[in-house]
């Protein structure tokens, strides 16, 4: 019969003790707190969220990429949404018309891109205090090449003064069309925007072959003071 080691308990206890001496839990759902939803079934509301204050007034900024907009109406379906909730009042949330038009459409009347189930509202970023809030729907998708192809370059939006101005930042719908190129950029995959503003940096794991975030030439920068990309 093989005996155990007398020591083999205690060194046991002590492991188990010293790793939950570095472990520490809480619970945020708790007496004093808020609950939002959306009124819309399927529209992945809270996929995305961020906080900002304008002029001293908190929002909750909640990204719901299958939010069926007014879009609708113009064409587009599931365009997705981004909705500012405030912490004092319980169960309200507004849509933030970061983009309220149909599909872009070219003077002779060929549609330009497709905006259904872009997921806008997927990233959603803000700088700070006062700052400026950037969203983006990395599954918008481009007609290029003579309008023959449908390719998922991604789209961003940055919006101003307190949620009221805003500018569309589409760093890959340029005439490098292609997966090899920035066909599949997916710009928005992800965002962040420095403190002071002026400058974004948009994720787009799909550029030139997929070759991920690891290489510096998929991370694109953005000012934010001029409509300008590199």
């Amino acid at each position: 019969m093989k005996m155990k080691s007398p020591t083999m308990a205690p060194l046991t206890s002590w492991t188990v003790l010293l790793v939950a001496g570095c472990c520490s839990a809480f619970n945020i759902d708790i007496g004093n707190h808020m609950m939002y939803y959306s009124n819309q079934t399927d529209s992945m509301f809270g996929f995305a969220v961020a906080q900002h204050k304008y002029r001293g007034q908190s929002r909750l900024l909640v990204g719901a990429p299958r939010f069926e907009t007014d879009q609708r109406q113009r064409g587009v379906s599931r365009a997705g949404a981004v909705l500012q909730c405030y912490p004092d009042m319980p169960d309200r949330c507004d849509y933030v018309p970061f983009d309220r038009n149909g599909n872009n459409v070219h003077y002779l009347g060929q549609q330009l891109d497709s905006k259904s189930d872009q997921w806008f509202g997927a990233t959603v970023r803000s700088s700070g205090d006062d700052g400026i809030v950037v969203a983006c729907a990395p599954r918008y998708v481009w007609f290029t090449e003579t309008l023959k192809k449908r390719e998922p370059v991604g789209t961003c939006y940055v919006a101003r003064q307190g949620l009221t101005d805003f500018q569309e930042f589409s760093p890959c719908r340029t005439r490098y069309w292609g997966y090899h190129r920035q066909g599949s950029c997916q710009a928005g995959f992800d965002a962040v925007i420095t403190k002071d503003g002026e400058r974004m940096f948009i994720g787009a794991p799909g550029a030139f072959y997929w070759q991920g975030k690891r290489r510096t030439r998929i991370v694109i920068v953005c000012s934010c003071l001029i409509l300008w990309c590199y």
